[in-house]
């Protein structure tokens, strides 16, 4: 029978618990307020059971014990047995923690790192000595802490009284009360976008300085203009015309007294304004640093997972951490998780060398594996370096060749720079099997996916065949503000995120010049394409003044493209506003900002920009990631398998998700049904079957020239490295362990190879 990797359902059961341990939490809060409320207490009780259930269904028994003891407590409550107390809601809340905390580190001891059975009877004494319903009267601080001591002293013998740790826990518990609180999500979410209209306050606030500086100007330059007209009026004047000086000793004394107020006004405000945006930035500041949580909070995770990878090919790695303690907002801490296990699974992977290999290349024996933060500016620096093989160009240009990726010309035009960032590339990978790890074409485009795209941040590759490779991911502090380069296109202003700018510069007409049909500039040793910028955003062009070419070069994934603008507006920070659900995707653009002015200025989208303007200029365009679907079609599957319970359990897996299955139960009687004419789309296959086992099935499907096509899935228990070898010399294009078979990377291989 097939054994499941459990970790597939933990994962459901995290992202389930997720929902209930959000409910539980409001329902406190809101409990305080209104103990009677029957179906929120309901609610609550429901909550708290389906967590013990499920809890223990996936083999997480300490949770269900927790979430036991909330559901003994609510029974109570709901049955009029307890009476809800605002005092409660610690204990509520601590148990609730634990669970989020048990849920992270589920299939870990962390038994030194808390006390649960402390916890369960800290819980169990709120169900059970407080059973009883509490008085409805209210009595004053005095006169509760008077009750309680005196109930302490004329409690029975057989009350145990509490142990001298259970004290100190409570004091410990206490002490954390006293100097915290509880602040949701949301709550802070709502702050930090009135920081964001603050700021745009704050923007708008240092216009209005610049516009009354522009008018004092004005106002200085009217007066000049006044002595002027005055001295040329007394020159003029002939014979006596007091009424006239008259005149003009006002009109000047007026001019005087009006510039004079003006420019007391303006520094006035200029000194509040000055004034504010230091109030501001602390504000901002301090709101940021509520949602700032140090990056060891994901760090810590992967010591285990890449302990784990390592035994599972057979490596000797070792993982350094530094930088544990930066502080990185919670919501792109949570977006860079995903990422980078992809890397650290491609560094063990890939990249560290099997402990024989390292030897004979005279390196220690025992891999390395470095993990580094650091802040630069409003910019976290992430480094992820090995000390393994790096990445050979030669290899990749093949592989992309092989895979279909580019042509065997753009392969050798392409720079080794370029061939190194093939690696982020949907559905690209340099293994010739897919593996439950690698393979399957899917982690570093889904790195660059959420890095570039997701994070607006940047994502750069350096490696030295023979000595290792760095990943360097530049990641923004905050989505919600930046610093953008403003530029003006077709009288329009636009925004360029400056984590991709390069550089901007002015180039005479005569430096661009055209290789094979393309305009291109040279700069500092390098071809760089150039596009007008209009011309990728489909816009009109307009009569500029100057000689000069105003140019920005933006870098992403290892591509470097010249946009021509029309002026450059300034460099400044900005408040990215969303477009909104009716605006899912608009192209070229990720967002908007509100200026000083009051003006909408789009934000532009490096990677449409990029895609798009390789599009225009007729170069190579990378893959867009794909999107599965669930319509298949009506495409088959042939399985070979002589186990009775595995063979319907991939059927019905198959089935489920929209295919035909058509099955066999030996190797020969699958190779007799593709011979006599079968139609699959891909053939599953076991290996240790009667007549023919699942290698020789292979060979014989792609030593068929009417066969060779179709792609074979080999799962098996067969786990050894020299067995999955053996699978790759047969031609099998995928190799899927039962160890850590689910049905999800099944579904997701087979698509992967039909498509």
């Amino acid at each position: 029978m097939v054994e499941f990797d459990r970790s597939a359902f933990i994962k459901k059961f995290q992202e389930e618990a997720t929902e209930y341990l959000q409910r539980l939490n409001e329902g406190v809060i809101t409990l305080e307020g209104d103990p009677e409320n029957r179906a929120l207490i309901d609610q609550m009780l429901r909550d708290a059971h389906t967590l013990k259930g499920s809890a223990r269904m996936v083999g997480l028994i300490e949770i269900s014990d927790v979430a036991h003891r909330l559901e003994d407590i609510m029974v109570k409550v709901r049955e009029g047995e307890l009476r809800y107390e605002p005092k409660m809601s610690d204990s509520f809340f601590e148990a609730l923690d634990m669970i989020v905390f048990l849920s992270e580190n589920a299939g870990k001891d962390v038994s030194g790192e808390v006390d649960i059975p402390a916890l369960l009877g800290r819980l169990g004494t709120v169900a059970g000595a407080e059973a009883e319903p509490a008085p409805v009267a209210t009595a004053s601080p005095e006169e509760e802490l008077q009750a309680d001591t005196e109930t302490h002293e004329s409690a029975p013998a057989s009350v145990q009284k509490p142990s001298k740790k259970a004290v100190h826990d409570e004091e410990k518990l206490q002490a954390r009360v006293q100097n915290t609180i509880r602040v949701r999500t949301e709550q802070v979410d709502k702050l930090l976008n009135l920081v964001s209209e603050v700021v745009i306050s704050q923007i708008k606030d240092e216009q209005r300085v610049r516009d009354l500086r522009s008018l004092q100007a004005l106002s200085n330059e009217t007066q000049q203009m006044w002595v002027r007209v005055r001295s040329l009026a007394a020159i003029a004047q002939a014979g006596p015309r007091e009424s006239l000086d008259e005149d003009i000793e006002a009109l000047d004394q007026l001019l005087s007294d009006q510039r004079r107020q003006l420019g007391v006004i303006a520094k006035e405000y200029a000194d509040d304004t000055s004034r504010s945006a230091s109030v501001v930035a602390d504000l901002q500041e301090r709101g940021m640093s509520l949602r700032m949580l140090p990056v060891s909070t994901v760090f810590s995770t992967f010591p285990r997972a890449v302990r784990d990878l390592a035994k599972q090919f057979n490596k000797d790695v070792e993982l350094e951490i530094e930088g544990g303690d930066t502080e990185l907002d919670k919501k792109v801490l949570e977006e860079i998780n995903d990422p980078l296990i992809h890397i650290m699974r491609n560094a063990v992977d890939h990249g560290i060398e099997s402990v024989a290999d390292r030897v004979a290349a005279g390196k220690p024996a025992k891999g390395t594996i470095r993990l580094a933060a650091r802040q630069e500016g409003d910019h976290i620096v992430i480094e992820v370096t090995d000390d393994g093989a790096g990445i050979d160009p030669d290899k990749v240009r093949a592989a992309a060749v092989r895979k279909g990726h580019i042509s065997q010309a753009e392969a050798a035009s392409m720079s080794d720079r370029e061939a190194r960032y093939l690696i982020f590339d949907a559905g690209f990978s340099t293994s010739a099997i897919i593996t439950e790890i690698s393979g399957r074409g899917v982690g570093m485009d889904v790195v660059r996916e959420f890095v570039v795209v997701k994070l607006k941040g940047s994502l750069d590759v350096e490696s030295v065949p023979g000595k290792g490779t760095t990943l360097k991911l530049t990641i923004p502090l905050t989505l919600a503000i930046i610093r953008a380069l403003l530029v003006r296109v077709s009288g329009q202003l636009f925004a360029l995120p400056t984590s991709s700018v390069e550089e901007t510069l002015r180039v005479e007409p005569s430096e661009v010049i055209r290789v094979e049909g393309r305009e291109v500039i040279r700069r500092q040793r390098r071809t760089i394409p150039l596009v007008r910028l209009r011309d990728v955003l489909g816009l009109e062009s307009i009569p500029v003044e100057g000689k000069k070419l105003p140019m920005v070069t933006v870098g992403f994934s290892g591509h470097r493209m010249g946009f021509l603008v029309d002026a450059f507006a300034g460099e400044q920070q900005i408040v990215i506003k969303t477009l909104g659900s009716h605006l899912a995707h608009v192209d070229n653009v990720a967002g908007v900002t509100i200026l000083g002015a009051g003006e909408i200025v789009p934000i532009l989208n490096v990677p449409d920009l990029m895609h798009h303007a390789r599009q225009l200029t007729g170069m190579r365009v990378r893959h867009e990631p794909v999107v599965r679907t669930s319509e298949v079609g009506s495409k088959r599957i042939l399985i070979c398998e002589d186990s009775f319970t595995t063979r319907e359990l991939e059927r019905s897996i198959f089935e489920a998700a929209g295919y035909e299955v058509e099955t066999a139960i030996d190797g020969a009687l699958g190779l007799a049904k593709l011979r006599e004419g079968l139609k699959v789309n891909a053939v599953v296959t076991d290996v240790q079957m009667p007549n023919m086992t699942g290698f020789e099935l292979t060979r014989a499907i792609k030593g068929d020239e009417l066969l060779a096509h179709i792609p074979v899935i080999i799962v098996t228990s067969l786990e050894r490295e020299e067995e999955k070898a053996e699978g790759i010399n047969a031609g099998a294009d995928a190799y899927i362990t039962k160890s850590v078979f689910n049905q999800d990377t099944l579904i997701d291989t087979v698509e992967r190879l039909i498509r």
